[in-house]
C-alpha cells in the first residue's frame, strides 16, 4: 500500500502518549510525558501546557472545546481552549482512560485499579464503581455524545455498558484483554479491540454483528459518530476503514505511527509517533460515498421513479461536503441513499418483508463499484439483525426472512 500524503504534520521533539481530535477536526490535543499540546486545523501550535505531565489520555469535547486529561500522577484535569486548567481532582490511582461528552459536562474515567468513575463539568464525582471487584486495569472508556451511555473495557477480559446514572446495563466476557473501545453518538453501536487481534462490532444490547481477526495486533480503533464506518490502525503504517457490514471499503498507507484517532465527524485521522504527529484526510473515501449515492439516484431515475426527494438530499449532502461539515454530510448522504432505495420499491408488489430486504440492495454500491453477492448478502443479514433489535421484525419474522435470504 502506497503511503498517502499527510495534509499537515507537527514535527517536534515529542513522544505523544495520547491523541484527541475535535469533531470537525479543527483542533488536536496531544498528550505527552512533558505536557499538553494543542494544535489548530493546520497543525500549528496554539499552546503548550507544561504543568500537566505524564499524560495517559486526553479527550476533546465537540461543543465546548473543553479537554479532559488523565495523568499517571493520579490526577484528572479539565482544561479550556486557552490551555488553562479549570479544575483538577486527585485520585487514588492512575488515570488510564478518560472521555468527555459533547457539552463538556460529563467526564468518564478509568483507572489502573479497576475503577470506573463519572464526574460532572464542575469536578463533582457523580458515581464510582469497582469493575469486577478486581484491580484489573480499565484500559479504555468512551462516553456517548449525549452522555447517556459509557462503554468500558478492562484487562479482566470484560466489556461493560453503563448508563449515566451508574447502572450497569450489561457486562460480557471477551476472551482476551480489551485494549480499546469506541461508541456511536447515541450508543446504538459500539466496538472493541482485544489483545487476541480481534475487533468486534456490536449493537447496544451487546449482540455482535460482525468481528474480524487480523493477521497482527491492530494498534488502535475509532468510530464515526454515525457508526457508518470504523477506522483501524492495522499496523504502524497502514489504516483501513470498515463499513457497518464489516467490509473493508478503503485504506491508506501512512508514516510510521503507534497511536491514532479519528475525528468523530469522520473527516480525518490523526496519527502519532516519536518525533511527530500527522493528519490524514478521509475525503477520498467520502467522495466515493457521494459518487455511489449519485449512481443509485440515476439508476432509480432511469426506471422512471420519482427521485425528487433523493436529489434534494443529495444536493444538501454535496454542500455539506464542500463546507467540510463531514458529520452532517454522513447523515444526509445516508438519507439520500435511503430515499433512492425507497423510490425503487414504491411500486413493488412484493410483501413488506421482501420490500425490507430490497431496500438494502444498493447499500454497498455507495462504498465501491466492485460489490459482489457475498457483500450484499452480509449487508442484508446485518440489516435484518438491526430490524430485529429495534423491534421492526419479530423473532419469527427474522428467522423466516433470514432463511429465505440464505436460499437465494
Amino acid at each position: 500500500m502506497r503511503p498517502a500524503p499527510a495534509t499537515w504534520s507537527f514535527r517536534e521533539n515529542i513522544s505523544p502518549s495520547a491523541l484527541s481530535v475535535a469533531l470537525d477536526g479543527k483542533h488536536t490535543a496531544i498528550g505527552t510525558r512533558n505536557g499538553l499540546i494543542f494544535l489548530n486545523s493546520r497543525g500549528r501550535l496554539l499552546w503548550f501546557n507544561k504543568k500537566i505531565r505524564r499524560i495517559n489520555d486526553v479527550s476533546v469535547s465537540t461543543r465546548s472545546g473543553k479537554i479532559a486529561v488523565g495523568s499517571s500522577q493520579k490526577v484528572l484535569y479539565l482544561v479550556n481552549l486557552k490551555g488553562e486548567s479549570l479544575w483538577h481532582r486527585e485520585l487514588e490511582s492512575s488515570v488510564l482512560a478518560t472521555s468527555i461528552n459533547s457539552r463538556g459536562n460529563l467526564i468518564a474515567v478509568g483507572t489502573d485499579e479497576g475503577k470506573l468513575m463519572l464526574y460532572d463539568g464542575k469536578g463533582k464525582k457523580l458515581w464510582e464503581v469497582h469493575l469486577s471487584n478486581s484491580d484489573f486495569s480499565v484500559n479504555s472508556v468512551d462516553i456517548t455524545s449525549d452522555g447517556e451511555f459509557i462503554v468500558a473495557g478492562t484487562d479482566y477480559s470484560h466489556l461493560y455498558l453503563y448508563d449515566v446514572k451508574g447502572k450497569v446495563l450489561w457486562s460480557k466476557e471477551t476472551g482476551s484483554e480489551v485494549l480499546k473501545t469506541c461508541i456511536s453518538a447515541n450508543g446504538d453501536y459500539l466496538g472493541y479491540l482485544t489483545s487476541d487481534r480481534k475487533f468486534s462490532f456490536c449493537v447496544k444490547n451487546s449482540r455482535v454483528l460482525w468481528e474480524n481477526t487480523f493477521d497482527s495486533q491492530p494498534l488502535w480503533i475509532d468510530m464515526a459518530q454515525t457508526a457508518d464506518f470504523v477506522s483501524v490502525g492495522e499496523s504502524s503504517n497502514k489504516v483501513n476503514l470498515y463499513n457497518k457490514s464489516g467490509r473493508k471499503v478503503w485504506g491508506f498507507g501512512n508514516e510510521t505511527s503507534r497511536i491514532g484517532v479519528m475525528a468523530s465527524g469522520g473527516g480525518n485521522v490523526v496519527l502519532g509517533n516519536k518525533g511527530g504527529v500527522f493528519n490524514y484526510s478521509l475525503e477520498p473515501y467520502l467522495k466515493r460515498l457521494l459518487s455511489g449515492c449519485k449512481k443509485g439516484i440515476v439508476k432509480a431515475a432511469d426506471e422512471n421513479l420519482d427521485t425528487t426527494a433523493a436529489k434534494k438530499m443529495f444536493d444538501l449532502a454535496s454542500k455539506n461536503f464542500s463546507d467540510a461539515n463531514y458529520l452532517q454530510f454522513l447523515t444526509n448522504i445516508q438519507k439520500a441513499r435511503n430515499l433512492a432505495r425507497e423510490a425503487r420499491v414504491i411500486e413493488s408488489t412484493e410483501s413488506p418483508s421482501e420490500r425490507r430486504l430490497e431496500r438494502n440492495e444498493y447499500e454497498e454500491s455507495s462504498d465501491t463499484s466492485q460489490d459482489n453477492t457475498e457483500d450484499e448478502m452480509m449487508s442484508k443479514l446485518v440489516q435484518l439483525a438491526e430490524m430485529r433489535e429495534k423491534g421492526i421484525l419479530s423473532e419469527e419474522e427474522f428467522i423466516m426472512a433470514k432463511s429465505k435470504l440464505l436460499r437465494l
